[in-house]
């Protein structure tokens, strides 16, 4: 039994009881795309500091440096046995998830029983273990990024920026102040560029794409394939009850890559903690830029495109006598994925996240994750993974969605079916999962990469996007993977 895919199993699984009735009604800390990035990342590398603290690095080949993360780690004394490893990894991540998903106590005691059951146990590397658990919990105890910003948001009226979906009125704001967050690893991160002035090509095309491939079902110039609403549909995990937030998507991806390349138990170590600190250094920087560009979704941007006779703005010395082209102010996205509907609650559709839209969080985690992975095992196997940055790699892999994994329910109470996806290259998933979010109507195209294909993704130099932002922490993060 892996001890670090297991535990991953179980870090995820508290993300995804927390955003599970009735524990999303209990006050929390790790909820959303932000929180729970955050936590996931604390998780997996106490477990990689404890997995090398008691193993050694000699598993790993390569030459980028090969560290703990933290700068001052608690001193080892005890054995390096298969048992010592398994309690210290046991020990590092159930002292960090009782400490942030405390009323999931008997799972993760009942955890460290059955892992011990199945690789042994000792008290001194278990003890060990918590103590690094304890570091990281104490490292990140007043790491900024306060949320009570929250609830003090007020949004501004003027034209392209940020407004509460027009669908969920008073749905307030999410991670106003989170980019003020300490960093893990990556610190000192530039903004991103610009996303394209109103006035461009690029968004005019990008409008025109999000406004027929992403509106809900009954809009009459919706041209969204089935295929196009699957993929949408598959990369979502929008905190909905019983799949939660999109850093427990990627780690499901990352633990079936794992099998499928055969990872040993030290691959599986360095590859969660790098990702890991990498999508939890993306929460951060991706919410900072959210904020400072400000840019408002595309339900609030098509319904108020018309500039002159839309939107709260308009004055009477602005007004227009009628509604220009291309400006809906009926329409409605299809909307992040209200899956497994409490039925106790009327059924949600075509709601829209409650934070600004550049860059995609989505595009940024995936990117991210995916990045640390192909520079992963192209420095594990330099051979066999002979492709450069800009290039596609050969890393295949097929995934079942929990958002279409034949039980998953919509709103309209309907089973969506099975959907078991192929993916030829890391790099086509990275693509995918920042593309999805323009079939639900939620983003802009630009929002994750203004690349239209997979090879001008991986070649463009003009970091607009969540996807740039995701590669460059992932690269940092590869590179120089240690306590800022």
């Amino acid at each position: 039994m892996d001890a670090i895919l297991f535990w991953s199993s179980v870090v995820v699984e508290c993300n995804r009881l927390d955003h599970t009735p009735p524990n999303d009604q209990v006050p929390a800390y790790n909820r959303g795309p932000t929180r729970s990035s955050r936590a996931v990342a604390m998780a997996h590398i106490a477990m990689h500091d404890a997995y090398f603290s008691v193993a050694g690095f000699g598993g790993i080949p390569g030459g980028t440096p090969k560290r703990l993360y933290l700068d001052s780690p608690p001193s080892y004394s005890g054995g390096t046995t298969d048992a010592d490893i398994a309690a210290a990894v046991s020990g590092a991540a159930s002292t960090v998830l009782l400490g942030m998903y405390s009323p999931y106590r008997a799972l993760i005691e009942s955890k460290v029983s059955e892992l011990a059951a199945a690789r042994g146990s000792t008290t001194p590397a278990f003890e060990f273990g918590r103590d690094i658990g304890r570091a990281i919990l104490m490292l990140r105890r007043n790491d900024g990024g306060d949320n009570s910003a929250d609830a003090a948001f007020v949004p501004s009226p003027a034209p392209y920026r940020h407004r509460p979906d027009p669908a969920s009125p008073g749905q307030g704001a999410h991670g106003v102040n989170y980019g003020a967050t300490a960093p893990f690893v990556a610190a000192g991160v530039p903004p991103l560029a610009p996303f394209p002035a109103p006035s461009t090509q690029a968004y005019k095309d990008d409008l025109k794409e999000v406004l027929e491939r992403g509106g809900a079902p009954n809009m009459n110039i919706t041209k969204r394939t089935p295929e196009q609403t699957a993929i949408g549909l598959y990369w979502a995990y929008d905190g909905p009850r019983g799949l939660g937030t999109p850093p427990r998507l990627y780690n499901q991806v990352l633990y079936r890559i794992a099998e499928a390349m055969g990872n040993t138990e030290a691959h599986n170590a360095r590859l969660f903690g790098l990702a890991n600190a990498a999508m939890g250094d993306c929460g951060i920087y991706a919410w900072r830029d959210k904020y400072l560009y400000d840019l408002w979704r595309p339900v609030v941007g098509i319904r108020e495109n018309d500039t002159q006779s839309i939107g709260p703005s308009v004055t009477d010395a602005i007004a227009n006598k009628s509604v220009s082209s291309p400006c809906d102010p009926f329409w409605l996205p299809l909307g992040r994925p209200a899956t497994n509907p409490d039925p106790s609650k009327p059924p949600q559709f075509s709601r829209t996240p409650d934070f600004p839209a550049y860059p995609s969080g989505h595009a940024t985690f995936g990117a991210a994750a995916f990045e640390v992975a192909r520079l992963f095992y192209k420095e594990l196997d330099p051979a066999a993974h002979p492709y450069s940055p800009t290039q596609e790699d050969n890393i295949s892999f097929t995934f079942v969605s929990d958002e279409m994994d034949g039980k998953a329910i919509d709103p309209d109470g309907s089973i969506r079916a099975r959907h078991n996806r192929k993916y030829d290259s890391l790099a086509e998933a990275m693509y995918e999962n920042s593309i999805s979010r323009i079939y639900l109507g939620v983003h802009w195209r630009f929002d994750g990469t203004s690349g239209k294909t997979v090879a001008k993704m991986l070649e463009a130099t003009d970091r607009i996007g969540g996807v740039p932002l995701g590669r460059e922490i992932a690269t940092t993060v590869f590179n120089n993977f240690q306590q800022v």
